[in-house]
Formats: C-alpha cells, sequence, structure tokens
C-alpha cells in the first residue's frame, strides 16, 4: 500500500473522479477513499457543477464522455479553476492525446486499463507536485510580502507608497488593470490612480458618498468611477475593501481579459494579505501628510506674520517659495528635496525677527552698522530654527541664501558649489522676488530687467545653470507664478511717497 504524499492528510486531500463508466467510476472511488476524500461525476458537465459548489486538490478524469470530453473539462478547468490539478484517464492513450492534456494543464496520463497500483502511485505522486508547487509558491509569497513590506515602509508619501504598491501588485499578478479608490472626510470616494497596459491615468475623479452605506456601495462607486477612465472590457475581476481600524478607507481592484486566467483561491487570498498592508500603510501615510500639512500652514503662518512687520514684504516668503520650489521641479530634483525646499522658502528670512524695526522698515540706505546688523538675520535665522529637529536640514538653505558664486556673500563668503544647491536655487528666487516687488526705497523692476539682471549676474553672483533655467521658466509662465493678492496690503501713498533706488536686495 502508498503512502499519502508528506505534508497531506487523509481527511484534507479532495479528488473529484470524473468518469462515464460506472463500473470504473466505482472501482476508482473504493481504491482511492481509503486515503483520501473522494467524490465523483459523471460527465465534464457535471463535474464543472461540483467544481462549482466545493473544493478540489485534484481532477481526476476520462477522455471520451458524452455531453463534454476530458478535454473540453481540462479547458474550463485551466480557465476558470487553474488552482485545481488534474490527472487524464484514457483508453486513446495517443501522443496527440497525452500532448494536448498536458498543454491543458495535466500533471500526467493513465492508460486504460486501469492498475491499482499505478493509479495510486500517480495520484500520489501529482499530489506531490502539488505539495512542492504548492510550496514553493508559498514562499515566493513570503518573500514578495517581506519586500513589500520593507519597500512601503521607507516612505510615507502617499503618491510613492501609491506606486510602489502599484509595481508589486502589477509584477504578481500581471492584471490587465490595476487601480486604487480611498475615501476622503468620509464624504468622498476618489480614484487615486489607475494602471492599465497603455500607461497611468491620474484623473483623480471623485463620487459623493451616501451617509447610509451597505455593503456593496464601495465597489460599485469604485466602478463608476473607474468607468469613466477605462471602458469595462474585462470580464475577469478582483477586488477588496481596504479597512484600518475595522472601518473601509479605499477600494482596490484588478482585471484581466477573458484571454488571461482568472484570479485563483490562491491568489484572492495573497490579495487579501496584501489588503491589510495596503491599507495600513496608506493610512499612515495619510495621517502622517495631514501632520505634516498641519505643520506647513503653521509655518507658512509664521512666515506671513515675519512679512507683516512691513507691509511691502508681506508675502515674501510665499513667493520667493514657489519660485524656489518651481525651479527645483525644473531641474528634476526629488521630492523630499522639493519639499525641504518648500519649508525653507517660508523659513529663510526668519531670522528678520531678530533685526529691530528701525533697520528692517527704514525707507532709505542702511549705514554700515545697519548693514551689518541686517546681514547677521541668516545666521539668527539658524539659531531659532536648529532646535526644531524636524526643520534641522533646512539650515543650509537659511543660512547660505545670501552666499554669492564668487564667494562674496555672506554669512560665510562660501563660493561655487560648496553653497548648497538648495541655497542656490534659494538666491535666485530670493533676488527675484525682491527686485520685482515694491519696496518703501524704491517701486518694483520690471520683470525684463530684473532677468537682465540675473543673467549678468551669472557666474558672480548666482550660479550660472539655474540662473538660465529659472530664466526659461519665468519668460514661459511667470505670470502664474505670481500671487495675485500680493500687493494687497501696501498703502497707496507709501508707494507714491517711496524713495526710487535700482538693484536688488
Amino acid at each position: 500500500m502508498f503512502d499519502v504524499a508528506p505534508g497531506l492528510n487523509q481527511g484534507q486531500v479532495r479528488l473529484l473522479v470524473v468518469e462515464d463508466d460506472p463500473n470504473i467510476r466505482l472501482f476508482c472511488q473504493r481504491l482511492l477513499q481509503t486515503q483520501y476524500n473522494v467524490s465523483t461525476a459523471e460527465n465534464g458537465a457535471a463535474a464543472l457543477e461540483m467544481l462549482t459548489e466545493q473544493q478540489f486538490d485534484l481532477v481526476i478524469t476520462d477522455v471520451q464522455m458524452p455531453m463534454m470530453n476530458g478535454i473540453q473539462l481540462l479547458k474550463q478547468i485551466r480557465e476558470h479553476y487553474a488552482e485545481i490539478d488534474t490527472l487524464v484517464m484514457t483508453a486513446h492513450a495517443t501522443v496527440e492525446t497525452a500532448r494536448e492534456a498536458l498543454k491543458l494543464g495535466a500533471l500526467d496520463y493513465i492508460a486504460k486499463p486501469i492498475e491499482s497500483e499505478n493509479l495510486l502511485r500517480t495520484v500520489r505522486t501529482c499530489l506531490e507536485l502539488r505539495r512542492v508547487r504548492q510550496e514553493k509558491e508559498r514562499l515566493s509569497d513570503l518573500v514578495l510580502m517581506y519586500q513589500f513590506s520593507q519597500t512601503i515602509a521607507t516612505t510615507l508619501a502617499v503618491e510613492t507608497q501609491v506606486e510602489q504598491i502599484f509595481e508589486f501588485l502589477w509584477r504578481r499578478y500581471a492584471p490587465e488593470t490595476l487601480a486604487l479608490s480611498l475615501i476622503f472626510d468620509d464624504q468622498h470616494l476618489k480614484l487615486i490612480a489607475c494602471r492599465t497596459t497603455k500607461g497611468w491615468q491620474y484623473d483623480h475623479m471623485e463620487l459623493p458618498l451616501p451617509p447610509q452605506r451597505t455593503p456593496d456601495m464601495l465597489p460599485r462607486a469604485h466602478m463608476q468611477l473607474l468607468d469613466k477612465v477605462v471602458p469595462a472590457e474585462q470580464s475577469r475581476f478582483a477586488g477588496i475593501v481596504l479597512r484600518s481600524h475595522g472601518q473601509p478607507i479605499g477600494y482596490l481592484h484588478m482585471a484581466r481579459h477573458n484571454e488571461q486566467p482568472v484570479f485563483d483561491q490562491s491568489e484572492r487570498r495573497l490579495l487579501g494579505i496584501f489588503a491589510g498592508q495596503v491599507a495600513a500603510s496608506l493610512d499612515n501615510a495619510r495621517l502622517h501628510q495631514a501632520l505634516k500639512e498641519q505643520n506647513r500652514q503653521t509655518i507658512a503662518a509664521l512666515a506671513e506674520a515675519i512679512d507683516a512687520r512691513d507691509a511691502y514684504t508681506y508675502g515674501h516668503s510665499r513667493q520667493v517659495t514657489r519660485y524656489a520650489v518651481r525651479l527645483a521641479q525644473e531641474i528634476g530634483l526629488p521630492p523630499d528635496r522639493i519639499e525641504l525646499i518648500d519649508y525653507a522658502g517660508l523659513l529663510h528670512d526668519v531670522g528678520k525677527i531678530g533685526i529691530r524695526d528701525h533697520i528692517l522698515l527704514k525707507p532709505g540706505n542702511l549705514t554700515d552698522e545697519e548693514m551689518a546688523m541686517m546681514r547677521r538675520h541668516p545666521q539668527i535665522g539658524v539659531k531659532i530654527i536648529e532646535g526644531v529637529c524636524g526643520l534641522r536640514e533646512t539650515l543650509p538653505i537659511i543660512e547660505c541664501h545670501h552666499e554669492r558664486w564668487d564667494g562674496k556673500g555672506y554669512p560665510r563668503g562660501l563660493a561655487g558649489e560648496a553653497i548648497p544647491l538648495e541655497a542656490r536655487i534659494m538666491a535666485i528666487a530670493d533676488a527675484f522676488e525682491a527686485m520685482t516687488a515694491d519696496r518703501a526705497y524704491r517701486p518694483a523692476m520690471e520683470t525684463a530687467k530684473a532677468l537682465a539682471i540675473l543673467a549678468n549676474g551669472r557666474s558672480t553672483q548666482w550660479d550660472a545653470q539655474l540662473v538660465d533655467h529659472f530664466i526659461t521658466i519665468i519668460q514661459r509662465e511667470g505670470d502664474q507664478l505670481r500671487y495675485r493678492e500680493r500687493f494687497s496690503q501696501v498703502p497707496l501713498n507709501a508707494i507714491l511717497e517711496r524713495k526710487s533706488i535700482g538693484g536688488a536686495e
């Protein structure tokens, strides 16, 4: 007597014998049920009906049968039940029949008349092959899950996490369409991203969600959004509601075309595990993003309070930030460095808190002593910010945004590439904003003149390559970058009475 394959218990292994000859069907059932849980069907059609209701590990099927033969059954199993293995019995053991069965996924075939030991041995071999394959798949999935968890743990940026999640799912499942929608403010479902074989879609469409929600509401709302982006051509779907702390936060959806295999049970189980990690990661990332936005709003309010000491510089930091961020984007800096510039732009003049009003607000030229005091503001800013651990990376930008390419700047007299790149960016944005905005001692300079001054200062005051990029940006989209409300707080009489002095601050 042959043993059950290692790792498989008798009560756990389910076999389905499909045979139109009742004597052979009964023979196989009696022989196999001594070791396995065995069910039978008299033809392919009856077998398919059983497959919709029960789970089986191995289907042992005859080839020649009425209504639906064994080859047709193999095709249906391969298309709809890819996780089930198959073994073929045939009295017509020709090379062509065997080849066709093996092409359709059969692990092996047995020639009739059936011999007891041959059947038991072949079934055991098939189950052993199945066990080894499943172990390999589980190991592969564990490695994939580990890599996935390690990858998404490296960032709390929602956009980056979505790209990483999609990359892993695309590699593992090879879908035709992959889409993710998330709930925002508990009121709207927004399509965050959709990837097809034609590329990425980022339409960010959204739908309002009703207060009273049924279990199928989220999938239906998701499909409404997706239908506007991708025509519903696929018929094979796998979708799962993403939950965090028991509450739905979104929906993840995949689809394949008819020619592709359906999502089998093992794929759906793995998707469930993925979904748990995806939901937790995205929820953490969104909370982190919300906290960061709150912090940024606080910093922006601080910057505006500093700028508001002088009606002419109100909004200066915000405008400098917009210019600097746009220049950083133009030269292809990564998101984390652009974010650093965003914070540093708002804080670059924070040190002016330590400059007395009679110097900061003086309408005319500063004396040498007053200029020396004014030039201390970068270092004062560093002293203020260095105690805030989350902002320490902005310190080199705050300190060095008045350094010059030729080494004649302040406070350290750095030159060339010794000046941090982000500070070189900030210096250009700061100078251009100062030149093109009204000041107590002069009117705003025309854009063309300000750009000419930047161009003349290439390789002396500013980084030449960055100046060239900045000039291109302003010529292309300068009006779009300018805040319209920039001068709303400047008193008209102050503009009319001011003293005119050319040049940048």
